[in-house]
Order: structure tokens, then sequence, then C-alpha cells
């Protein structure tokens, strides 16, 4: 019974609990029916109205482009492309508006076109908007446009695309392409080389009044920064071109008010070494030559078909650390950038003295690069007076093993005493030689080398097969001087028996 009466008594609690509560809650909204412009107007609310009906508003008027007719919206962003960038494009999927970053239409797989033909396809392309224009469908006018994710497909004519984009009339938005690629081909669909875009921006330098990109690139594994400026008033061109890893600057002035022929210069910045050329360019080649008489070198670059031929003269200059892991021929061999077989190439370097090395002078390297192979056959190089050492059927090679150099090379001795001289060779050993041929492999990674069919004066021995099979075997087989040196004279010493 006692227990019965507890339980009635909290039920009756929680009822008056109810009740109490909802008679608080009318009595509240009783009196904010009769006071509520106090209440609202008092200090403590006062700012949080303010804000609220701000935000309600902002919110309100930004998002009237959510109700605007997407078909129109679509149209007149088309039009506005053509009209005043020259970029025709066609929407694959229907506009969206967004409001973050900042607000803007979106589309996704894009198309861009050039004589009704696609030469790309965007995956988002983002078109901002001013703030000022949203209660007029007709005044919407485009200001900042990104193409994010665009592949392009293109051939040597479809670069006007991006030169048109330079000669644009002054305006105050940005066309920017992020993450990109630029698939160029020749007329058999073969590409020839892809340009990855980090990031590109064109635009107009009210400054300066000049049209501007700048562009982040990677080409063959090499990032590189390119800055073009077009000077229309002065018919001018500028272009500045970075790349670190192979540490090339270039810069280039040109002009071209004289038709379709362009005249300019070239200042390169080449590992340390500066360097000035005068060039010419039209749409057949381009010619180069340079304006110091003791450094002297010039070329023709072919655009049909792409071919180099240039000759290189100089003076003196150090080969240290050409053959470094970190060195620019190994960065420029390891990234491909030579092994195209669309490439070809006849280029001649000849350098009088070798800064770095006293024994080694007149360096005459014949490069011949073709279908992506790479030979230095027919080159040849001084030690001191004594010794020409000239290379036959020498090819670079890269493979999983690294970038090896092989070949044969013919010693063709001049004066093979004083030879003998200066590697202290012994007089027991000392057998008239005029000529030594050697097949070689040389790792420019590992900067290890072997020897192979060995013959004097065109006559193959046997001690000398064991000699060079017994160092082959070893695994140190990296040159310095003394190792050299020691190599030499145990070579002498296994052909005298």
């Amino acid at each position: 019974m006692s227990k019965h009466n507890l339980f009635k008594k909290k039920v009756k609690k929680q009822i008056l609990s109810i009740n109490n509560l909802i008679e608080s809650i009318f009595n509240k909204i009783k009196y904010f029916r009769f006071n509520y412009k106090k209440i609202l107007l008092s200090e403590n609310n006062r700012l949080v109205l303010i804000i609220g009906t701000v935000v309600i508003l902002t919110l309100s008027y930004l998002l009237i482009p959510t109700f605007y007719n997407k078909s129109i919206i679509e149209t007149r962003i088309k039009n506005q492309l053509l009209k005043n960038y020259g970029i025709d494009i066609k929407f694959n999927e229907q506009i969206n508006y967004a409001l973050l970053p900042k607000p803007h239409f979106s589309a996704k797989n894009l198309s861009i076109l050039r004589d009704k033909k696609e030469i790309g396809l965007t995956k988002n392309l983002r078109v901002f908007i001013g703030l000022n224009q949203f209660f007029s469908l007709n005044n919407i006018n485009m200001k900042n446009l990104v193409f994010d994710k665009t592949d392009f497909n293109i051939y040597r004519v479809d670069f006007l695309f991006f030169k048109d984009l330079l000669q644009l009339e002054p305006n105050d938005n940005k066309i920017i392409f992020k993450n990109s690629n630029i698939f160029f081909k020749n007329k058999n669909e073969e590409v020839l080389f892809i340009n990855k875009i980090y990031k590109s921006e064109f635009y107009y330098d009210a400054i300066n009044l000049q049209n501007v990109l700048v562009s982040k690139n990677e080409v063959y594994k090499v990032p590189f920064k390119l800055v073009i400026k077009n000077d229309k008033f002065n018919k001018k061109n500028y272009i500045f071109f970075n790349s670190k890893k192979i540490r090339l600057d270039i810069e280039s002035e040109t002009n071209y008010d004289k038709g379709e022929s362009k005249n300019g210069q070239l200042n390169i910045l080449f590992i340390n070494k500066s360097t000035s050329l005068n060039y010419q360019l039209n749409k057949e080649m381009f010619k180069f030559q340079s304006k110091n008489n003791k450094n002297f070198y010039n070329g023709t670059l072919d655009f049909k078909p792409f071919y180099l031929s240039a000759d290189f003269n100089y003076e003196g200059l150090s080969t240290k650390g050409l053959f470094d892991d970190d060195s620019i021929l190994i960065d420029i061999i390891s990234s491909e950038i030579l092994n195209n077989r669309n490439l070809s190439a006849n280029i001649n370097l000849k350098i009088k003295d070798i800064t770095n090395i006293n024994e080694l002078n007149n360096l005459n390297l014949k490069t011949f690069i073709e279908e992506g192979n790479i030979n230095f056959s027919d080159s040849s190089i001084m030690w001191k007076e004594d010794l020409k050492i000239d290379f036959n059927e020498t090819l670079l090679l890269v493979g999983d093993n690294g970038i090896n150099l092989v070949g044969s090379f013919l010693l063709n001795f001049k004066n093979i005493n004083n030879f003998y001289k200066s590697f202290q060779v012994k007089k027991s050993n000392r057998k008239e030689v005029k000529q030594i041929q050697l097949d070689f492999v040389y790792n420019l990674n590992s900067k290890s080398i072997r020897f192979d069919n060995p013959k004097i004066d065109n006559i193959q021995n046997t001690s000398l097969e064991e000699f060079l099979d017994n160092f082959n075997s070893q695994d140190d087989r990296i040159f310095n001087k003394i190792t050299f040196k020691n190599f030499i004279n145990s070579f002498f010493k296994a052909y005298a028996g």
C-alpha cells in the first residue's frame, strides 16, 4: 500500500512539473507578444539581429544565379569566351553554380575547339563572376577563368591557340591552366613530347602594357619555368627560361616588326658559363651565331623535319663534375630528352684545351642523334702530343643497369717513348707499338669500365686477353690517377710477356 502511494506521488510531481513548464513557455510567448519591440531593439539583441539580417540577405543575393536558366548561361559564357579570348568551347555536361572559394560557374568534361576540331578536353572549368552583376542575367560578365586538368592533343599549327592568348586586348582578367598536359603530335599521330603544365597564367600587365604568360612546366622529367612577354606597341617578345635541374637560363628578345622573319638576341647561362647569340627565326628554321670570336658557334634548326645541325668551338672548357651523379650530363641523359626517335641532330663540339686535365687537349666530339640513337663515332681526343685516341662505333645506351657508353677506340701513338715516360713503364716492357685497339663499356653511373678484344697493331694477343679477363672480374674497376697508371703498367707488362 505504501509503495502504491509513493508511485502516485511521483506521477503527480512529474505532471505538475510539466504543467509548470508549459505555463512558463506560454507566459514567455505572451510577454514577447506584448514586448517584442522592446526585446528586439535591446542592446544585447540588436547586433545579433543586424548580423543575421546581413547574412541572410547576402546569401540570398549570392544564390540568385542558382535560379538562372542554365542554357542561357552556357550560351553567354561560350560567346564571351570566343569574343574576348578567342577560345571556342563545347559543353558536354550541364553547367553548375557554386559559392566557394568565390562565386563561379563550373563545367565538367568541357571540349576546347580550334577550327571546329577538338584540341583539348578539360575535366573542370571554373568561370568566376563579378559580385555586382547578379540581379540581371544580361549583365553577367566573366572574371578569371581556370581550366583544371586539361589534356591537349595538338599539332604544330595548333600552337597558335597559345600564341593568340598572348595577343589579347587589355583586360583585368586571368586565364589559368592547372594540372594539365600538352601532347604534341606529328602528322603520323606520333607523340613527339609531353609538356606537363603545373600552372600557367595568361594576363595583361597594365603597368608595362604587355601580355604575359607565366608557366611552370615539365618536359622529359626536366622541370622548368617559362615567362613570355609580348609588347605589341614596340613589336617585341621577351622570353625567360629557367631550369635549375639542368642549370640552364635563357633570356631572349625578339623583334617581329619585319614580316614573318624575326631577329633577336639570346643570352644563355649554362653551368655558370655565359654566352650571347644572334638569331633569325622564320616558319622553316631557326639560325644562330655567337658573338664571341674565341668561343664561336653557329647552327641551324630546321622545323620540317626537326633537325639540328650545329658547331661549337671553345678555346678552353672544364669537364670537372661532368660525370658526377648530379651532373648536367647525367640529368639530361636520364631524363630521356635525347632518346626520341623524332629528334635528329648533328652536333660538333671542339675544345682546344681541357682545362682541368693537363694531358688532354683537342677534343673533337661528333654527336649524331637519330631515331633515339646517340652516336659518338668518329670522335677523337689527344693525350699531350704523343697519342691520338679515335672512337669508333661508339653509342650511348640507357638500360636497367644505368647509362653505358659502349664502343671501341684506337690508340694511335705519335711518340710512344714519351708516352712510356709519362707512365714510368719499365724499359723491359717498352715494345715498339703503333696502334692499340680495345672494345669498352663505361658505366656513367657506377664509373666502372671493362675492356675486351685487345689488338696490338691489328694482332690479337692471348696474354692481354687473360689480363683483361682478370681485370674485368674485379669489383673495383674505377680509375683515378694512381689506378690508371698501374693499369697501363700492368697492360704493357702482360703484352711484353
